[in-house]
């Protein structure tokens, strides 16, 4: 069935679309803390994986015909002074697993952390099932954790192969992070922008005016932690955190087709374009000639502001019921035309 969107139904929205404009030219700023666009380095979490066995998933688990089972359940079964020959071993209530984790910063001894489990053999199911203690080791190869426990379902209806075990594992070793470096401390921005380092360097400077402060480059701020506070890092850092500044509005619109979501930066702006869509043409900019070549019968084209926003183009189309498929290859068109002023990414 198409979809006819007529002049008369654009120019409404349009009038619409002016209201929203003007009220949007007079939101304040958008201020932010320091801590949410940026983090302090050293200040990371680690990943960490482990070799393990789910036992008790009543014949939802590896084949017979599964060698790596075999071996795993044998050397098991020896640990336990048992000696189990590899071609004895035929049971499908065990499955051989992956256990994945992520130890926070600064975790301690005795902190409990959640794991998913999931299996590398031929297990049809592994809810249910319970995980035998399985070390979790970090890139050194270091144990950091030691996981087990019951098998939940993650959620996921259908993947039965994934599973969770909340607060499975018991945290063996501490982590103590090295957050500062001969009395400085790194800011590092999560998404790097000249305008937004010169931002945050300024909210320090004017917050604490004698404390030396620079922005290295755009991801990296150094600060020098004034003598007074030497003794009391976190109560300095933690003052930093709490800061708050204005960053550069996103100039990039993001696509993703398989959803048909679209994401647009406040700062991404569309040039003059003329845009044809079935029996509808859209003309955005102020045009020479305000037909541009469209062949519009005996209506006019519908014409936007040059000034206005991607956002503003997609709620018109949505509006005037253009699918997001096809507003996601108007987007497309305009970017190649040179028209779209921003970074487009496709997911």
């Amino acid at each position: 069935m198409r979809t006819r969107v007529s002049v008369r139904t654009l120019a409404a929205l349009f009038l619409l679309l002016l209201t929203a404009i003007g009220t949007g030219a007079a939101a304040a700023p958008l201020q932010v803390r320091l801590k949410d666009v940026a983090y302090v380095q050293g200040v990371r979490d680690n990943q960490l994986v482990g070799f393990g066995l789910v036992t008790g998933l009543q014949g939802r688990g590896d084949t017979s015909s599964a060698s790596m089972l075999q071996k795993v359940v044998q050397n098991l079964a020896a640990a336990f002074g048992v000696t189990v020959a590899e071609k004895d071993i035929k049971s499908r209530n065990c499955a051989v697993v992956m256990v994945t984790a992520t130890l926070p910063s600064f975790s301690h001894s005795g902190d409990r952390i959640p794991v998913t489990v999931s299996s590398i053999g031929d297990a049809t199911d592994l809810t249910g099932g319970v995980l035998l203690q399985t070390n979790l080791k970090a890139a050194n190869d270091q144990v950091y954790a030691v996981a087990q426990g019951l098998v939940a379902s993650t959620g996921t209806s259908s993947v039965k192969t994934v599973g969770d075990i909340p607060y499975g594992a018991i945290v063996e070793k501490a982590t103590s992070p090295i957050f500062t470096t001969n009395g400085t401390v790194q800011i590092i921005l999560r998404n790097p922008d000249f305008i937004t380092a010169n931002a945050a360097v300024e909210a320090i400077s004017k917050a604490f005016p004698k404390v030396e402060v620079h922005a290295v480059d755009p991801s990296r701020i150094e600060v020098k932690i004034p003598s007074n506070d030497t003794g009391n890092p976190v109560g300095f850092i933690a003052n930093l955190e709490q800061l708050t500044l204005t960053p550069d509005a996103s100039n990039a619109v993001v696509i993703n087709p398989r959803t048909g979501v679209v994401v647009v930066g406040q700062n991404v702006r569309i040039g003059s374009v003329a845009v044809s869509y079935k029996d509808a043409q859209i003309s955005i900019g102020e045009l020479s000639n305000p037909y541009y070549g469209l062949k519009t019968g005996s209506e006019n084209p519908f014409v936007i502001s040059n000034t206005t926003t991607v956002q503003d183009l997609v709620s018109v189309l949505k509006e005037a019921g253009v699918g997001a498929d096809t507003v996601i290859e108007v987007l497309k068109a305009i970017d190649r035309a040179g028209a779209l002023y921003g970074k487009l990414v496709i997911m």
